[in-house]
């Protein structure tokens, strides 16, 4: 299953109808390459609560997307330190975790340390696992981009002042207990939320 959002809303590719509750209230369509376009702007409309698309084929349709975008590939990283803290950054006003673009021929993991370390001012990162990718749709200039994003566990003895990269636009780094944080009542993304859920 490819779970896409635009807007904070899910657009997803699935072979099986999906009984989560938070997807309830989203419009179940047989997938059609012909209205891929035509789903994928509805979805942007406010008052729309997203898609749920089956398919046969989740990869074909998820290749069919594409077509309908520009897509970055990005990559960042779940940090925990010795106390079983996680690394959360403050951007735009909402929660987030520390994640960039990916940079000339950088691999993903290179590129998600990098990202760690230029957003929060931290070091000794040692990655211990690939986590999900996530996918999100946004507008800019007019047109739609879809983000690919890596994601790494990562652990780290680093104990320094951290320091946010004020010029992405992130206003504060901060240590939060693991056990502290609930995904579904944490001010973040639908996307990063779902992220959490798959940490083990």
């Amino acid at each position: 299953m490819y779970k896409i959002f635009i807007n904070d809303k899910p657009f997803l590719l699935t072979s099986t109808d999906i009984n989560d509750a938070r997807y309830k209230a989203c419009t179940r369509v047989t997938y059609d390459p012909a209205k891929t376009a035509r789903y994928l702007k509805d979805c942007e409309a406010k008052k729309n609560t997203g898609f749920v698309l089956i398919t046969d084929d989740e990869e074909f349709a998820f290749l069919d997307v594409c077509t309908h975008v520009a897509v970055i590939e990005a990559a960042g990283g779940v940090v925990f330190n010795s106390k079983n803290e996680v690394l959360l950054i403050k951007r735009l006003g909402k929660w987030d975790l520390p994640k960039g673009k990916m940079e000339g021929e950088e691999l993903p993991e290179e590129s998600a340390v990098r990202e760690v370390m230029e957003e929060c001012g931290i070091d000794g990162l040692t990655v211990l696992e690939k986590l999900p990718s996530t996918y999100h749709i946004y507008k800019m200039h007019n047109f739609n981009f879809l983000k690919i994003t890596h994601w790494y566990k990562m652990q780290t003895d680093f104990d320094k002042p951290l320091t946010p990269q004020t010029e992405e636009s992130i206003t504060e780094v901060k240590w939060v207990p693991w056990e502290s944080i609930n995904p579904d009542t944490l001010d973040t993304y639908i996307s990063i939320a779902e992220l959490l859920k798959a940490v083990k």
